[in-house]
């Protein structure tokens, strides 16, 4: 697998960067409000939860999005489209080539069976 892709796909990366950070940190929003609207809970135990989620979920923002490179690129791109960060119209903007680098860290759709809306992995 080559350590670099090609500039068109850094292009491509560089333009829904932002869109799929913006996607992880509205659903790790979505997780803090499931766990701090516990009614069942006390407040330290949604505490401990809540520390424990966002503890866990900056790993996955800084697996995904840290040390923006075009030599991490490929990396970082597998990572975020195993969490299910793109739409499938966005995955058909990369070359094949890193497309067929990108199966190696989930599965990709046929073209017919593409969804238009991103779908996480579950974990």
């Amino acid at each position: 697998m080559p350590r670099e892709i090609p500039e068109s796909d850094w292009k491509v990366f560089r333009d829904l960067r932002a869109m799929a950070l913006n996607r992880l940190c509205a659903e790790i929003l979505t997780d803090v409000q499931r766990h701090t609207d516990r009614p069942d809970k006390t407040a330290h135990e949604k505490y401990l939860a809540l520390y424990k989620l966002i503890h866990q979920r900056d790993k996955d923002i800084a697996r995904a999005f840290n040390d923006f490179r075009r030599s991490t690129a490929l990396a970082q791109l597998g990572i975020i489209h195993s969490q299910g960060l793109f739409t499938a119209e966005e995955l058909l903007r990369f070359s094949p080539m890193t497309r067929e680098n990108l199966a190696l860290y989930a599965p990709i759709p046929e073209a017919e069976g593409l969804s238009p809306q991103p779908k996480r992995m579950e974990d």
